[in-house]
């Protein structure tokens, strides 16, 4: 996912008050309740029912601002807003980077269409018929529909190492669209049993999956001691491996020198987090309002009244995140970002490797909030530890 997706809109801001924030606030609530006893099945399902409600209601005057010319971005800012709670049920009981191949297409590069609006869907009541079922049987299922994220089958069981969507049939016929769905979601199993796939989501050769050698390593800690102390004094920053610094701003005139100065490099890469979140981009990233477990974080966020900007110095980071045996070269602007890592003797035949992180996994410094050398880290190992496998996978040089 390019960072250029992160640019603002023309003149959207979002909204201070709704009629649905209420529930939305409660709702927040509810699912970090539920974060501590993921077994409540009944909790589970009253969540997932007033989401169903609080979307249908908030797709209900979406399509009235549009009958009336009205502009209807506010309601399509509060109804994202519920999928980013349904989306958080989901990443409760699942891996992000498990949850990650739900969102895109198995053919190509680009995140698969979402699905319409709940209030269209024929076959709804059967869907929320056997999530009930899943449920009443001690299975953690998720409706696909009231979240961002999984765009394959129309419920997602979510009891197992992966998750496991399923399409529920409204009719005994299939047509052209149903099939090449069918087809899809059969792609994905196959990719989630067998850890590879050739030609996964259009890429040549070979794609593997493999596991981490240490759990991600964030610093959603860190930032929300910074929006406490902003809360108080009116701005606040830290900084992460040497390399990334975070601000968070809640007053009017901020000493941004203060704030965004102090970097001993001209390469700086500035990400404004809050458009994130109003262009509706969170997509299969870790939901903010998990990371944001604090209810007047969480709010106050939404309404636009804490700002959250990272700024990574790219020499820093290049200099200081290298492991040894390696070497980093990140190359960046206002659209991509990525970093090779440049190994030394990694195959007998080769004086230098390289390997590429690209852009989903670099813009989860500013969406899952993870520590840049974490990912460095992580990748590093992911060759070290693969590299025979990835020798064999390989065309002849």
């Amino acid at each position: 996912m390019s960072s250029a997706t992160f640019s603002p809109p023309a003149s959207f801001n979002p909204p201070k008050e709704s009629c649905l924030y209420p529930e939305l606030f409660v709702l927040h609530r509810e699912i970090h309740g539920l974060s501590r006893s993921l077994d409540d099945f009944p909790r589970l399902l009253n969540i997932q029912r007033r989401l169903i409600k609080a979307i249908s209601e908030a797709e209900r005057e979406i399509r009235a601002a549009k009958l009336s010319n009205d502009d209807p971005r506010g309601w399509q800012y509060v109804r994202y807003n519920f999928l980013c709670l349904g989306d958080s049920i989901a990443f409760l009981y699942m891996d992000r980077f498990a949850l990650k191949l739900t969102y895109f297409d198995v053919d190509t590069e680009n995140p698969k269409q979402s699905g319409g609006f709940i209030t269209d869907k024929v076959g709804h009541a059967n869907e929320v018929s056997f999530l009930e079922d899943a449920l009443s049987h001690n299975v953690p299922a998720v409706l696909c529909d009231i979240t961002n994220v999984l765009r394959y089958g129309d419920i997602c069981l979510l009891g197992d190492s992966d998750p496991v969507p399923i399409e529920i049939k409204s009719s005994k016929t299939t047509d052209r669209r149903g099939k090449r769905q069918k087809s899809k979601l059969k792609t994905l199993n196959s990719f989630l049993t067998s850890d590879r796939g050739d030609g996964f989501r259009g890429l040549p050769g070979t794609t593997f999956r493999t596991a981490f050698s240490v759990p991600p390593r964030s610093y959603s800690d860190q930032l929300q001691e910074a929006i406490a102390r902003a809360n108080s004094i009116g701005s606040s920053s830290f900084e992460v491996d040497g390399c990334l610094k975070v601000a968070v701003i809640m007053e009017e005139d901020p000493d941004y020198d203060a704030l965004f100065g102090g970097f001993g490099s001209s390469r700086v890469l500035v990400n404004a987090v809050n458009q994130i979140k109003t262009n509706k981009l969170w997509g299969c990233y870790y939901p903010f309002p998990l990371t944001l477990s604090e209810p007047m974080h969480f709010e106050r966020f939404v309404r636009g009244e804490i700002h959250i900007f990272t700024l990574l110095d790219l020499d820093a980071f290049e200099d200081n995140l290298a492991p040894e045996g390696t070497r980093l070269s990140l190359d960046a602007d206002e659209n991509h970002i990525q970093c090779s890592i440049h190994f030394s003797n990694l195959f007998a035949d080769d004086q230098e490797a390289y390997f590429i992180i690209g852009d989903h996994m670099m813009c989860r410094i500013w969406t899952d909030f993870l520590c840049p050398s974490w990912i460095v880290q992580n990748s590093v190992n992911s060759v070290t530890n693969n590299a025979e496998t990835i020798w064999e996978a390989a065309d002849p040089p």
